[in-house]
C-alpha cells in the first residue's frame, strides 16, 4: 500500500463502517406502497405484508407450505365475510331502530307534555270561574282578581300548548320520513 493509500484507509473504514440507518425502514416503505390498494383496512396491509414477507423467506412462492388448515381456512373465506356482512348489516337495522325509537320516545313526551298542559288549562278556567262566580256572589273584588290571575296563567299555557302541537307536528313529519 502505497503512502496516500494508508492515509485513506483509515477514512475509508470509517465510511464503510457507518451505519446506513433507515434502509430496511425505507425498503418496508417501498413494499408497503408494492402491496398498498386503495381503501384499504391496516389489517389487510399487515396481512398482505405477512405474505410477502414470507414468500421471500422461504425463497419464492413455489416453495410455500400450503397446510390442511390454510386449505380449510380458504374454503371457508366466503362464509366468513357473508357473516361479517349479515353482521353489519345487523347493526346498521339496530342503529335505524334505536334512532326511530328515540324519535318516537321524543314524540310521546310531547303529547305527555301536551295532554298534561291541558288538563292544567282546564283546571284553571274551572277554578278562575269558580272565583268570577264567588266574586258576583258576594260582591267580593279579590275574587275577581284571583280569577283573572288564574285566566291569565291558563293563557300563558295555552301559549305553550300551541307551540308543543307545532313540535308534535314536525317530530311526526321526522318520523314518517323516517
Amino acid at each position: 500500500m502505497s503512502k496516500c493509500h494508508t492515509k485513506a484507509w483509515p477514512v475509508v473504514k470509517m465510511l464503510l463502517v457507518l451505519s446506513h440507518g433507515q434502509a430496511t425502514v425505507e425498503k418496508g416503505f417501498s413494499i408497503n406502497k408494492e402491496v398498498v390498494v386503495e381503501n384499504q383496512l391496516l389489517e389487510s396491509l399487515v396481512a398482505r405484508r405477512i405474505i410477502k414477507d414470507h414468500i421471500d423467506l422461504v425463497g419464492g412462492v413455489g416453495n410455500v407450505d400450503i397446510s390442511r388448515t390454510m386449505i380449510i381456512s380458504v374454503r371457508s373465506a366466503w362464509a366468513r365475510y357473508l357473516n361479517n356482512l349479515m353482521k353489519r348489516e345487523k347493526q346498521e337495522q339496530d342503529k335505524k331502530t334505536q334512532k326511530r325509537k328515540a324519535e318516537e320516545d321524543k314524540l310521546s313526551e310531547l303529547q305527555h307534555d301536551c295532554k298534561r298542559l291541558k288538563t292544567d288549562i282546564a283546571q284553571l278556567t274551572e277554578y278562575a270561574k269558580n272565583m268570577y262566580d264567588k266574586g258576583e256572589s258576594t260582591r267580593n273584588v279579590s275574587f275577581i282578581t284571583q280569577g283573572n290571575a288564574l285566566r291569565r296563567s291558563a293563557e300563558k299555557k295555552q301559549k305553550q300548548v300551541d307551540k308543543l302541537l307545532k313540535d308534535i307536528d314536525e317530530q311526526q313529519l321526522v318520523l314518517k320520513q323516517m
